[in-house]
Order: structure tokens, then C-alpha cells, then sequence
């Protein structure tokens, strides 16, 4: 009976410390946007900047109407400078570029973003396995590699793509 009543309080408290439906929205001065909700979230105690997000959605918009939406099943995010920090089940989309991994870091602090572990990038017409990508957030520039050198990146290309 005394485990069960422990195991009880413990549950009760981590609902207390969890909030429901977050919903974060920033904008920057050329109009960009970037909007981050989730189901639920709890406030990491050391550092009230920092939030641990559950069932994450999120979309950035840039250029006035260009979209990447992104969803994974957990996230840390800053609420002092927006740098997120996606995991497990990750899935990046804009326009047909589709990418998966197991992560995903945004840094609006240092201006880059890194997709990595397991990464699964395809269009129409391509597919592509990698390690990571890292991409240059001001000159949208983007880089793909492997964790050791002696890996290969492997492309398939679909010449009509559909097969």
C-alpha cells in the first residue's frame, strides 16, 4: 500500500508541473515567423527559459510565404532566444523536400540548423541517407556528411519519379 500511495503522489506532481496546449510565436523584423505548440510541456526547474515540449508542431514562415513545418515527439525549447532542440520521430517538410531523423537542432542564437542521426532526405526525385545535414540559416546554404569519413552519403535518383 505504501508504494502505491508513493507512486501516486509522484504522478500527481508531475501533472501539477505539466502545462497543456503551449503555444510560442516570435518574430523577427523582417517578418519572419516561428511558431512552436505542443500538447503539453514542463519547465525545466534550474532554468525557467527552458521548456520540455511533448507532441510538437512547429512552422517557420520566412520570405513572407514560404513555409517549413516540423514535428517530432519531444522538444527543448528557449524562450529567451527560440533555439529548439527537436528528438525522436522527427520530420522536417518544405514544399517537397521531406526529411526524417531521430534529431534536430534550431539555433535563431548562432543562425544554423542541424539535422542529424539517421537522416532520410526525398523529393520526387531523389532519396538520400546521411548522418547529418547542417544548413546556414542566413545564406541557406547546406551541407551533408557521415559521422566517420569513411562512410558514404548514398543518393538514389528516380528519373521520372515515380520509380
Amino acid at each position: 500500500d505504501k508504494k502505491i500511495n508513493k507512486v501516486n503522489n509522484v504522478k500527481k506532481e508531475k501533472q501539477f508541473d505539466a502545462i497543456q496546449d503551449l503555444q510560442y510565436l516570435s518574430k523577427d523584423a523582417n517578418g519572419n515567423t516561428y511558431l512552436v505548440k505542443a500538447k503539453n510541456g514542463i519547465v525545466n526547474k534550474e532554468n525557467s527559459d527552458l521548456i520540455q515540449l511533448f507532441n510538437v508542431n512547429a512552422k517557420i514562415t520566412f520570405d513572407k510565404n514560404k513555409i517549413v513545418t516540423i514535428t517530432a515527439n519531444k522538444a527543448n525549447y528557449n524562450n529567451n532566444n527560440y533555439d529548439t532542440e527537436f528528438s525522436e520521430n522527427v520530420h522536417l517538410i518544405y514544399d517537397s523536400h521531406h526529411l526524417k531523423s531521430k534529431n534536430l537542432i534550431i539555433k535563431f542564437s548562432e543562425n544554423y540548423a542541424k539535422i542529424y542521426n539517421d537522416v532520410i532526405y526525398t523529393d520526387f526525385f531523389t532519396k538520400l541517407f546521411a548522418d547529418k545535414i547542417e544548413v546556414d540559416l542566413i545564406n541557406r546554404t547546406s551541407k551533408i556528411s557521415m559521422f566517420e569519413e569513411k562512410q558514404k552519403v548514398k543518393v538514389t535518383h528516380n528519373n521520372n519519379g515515380f520509380n
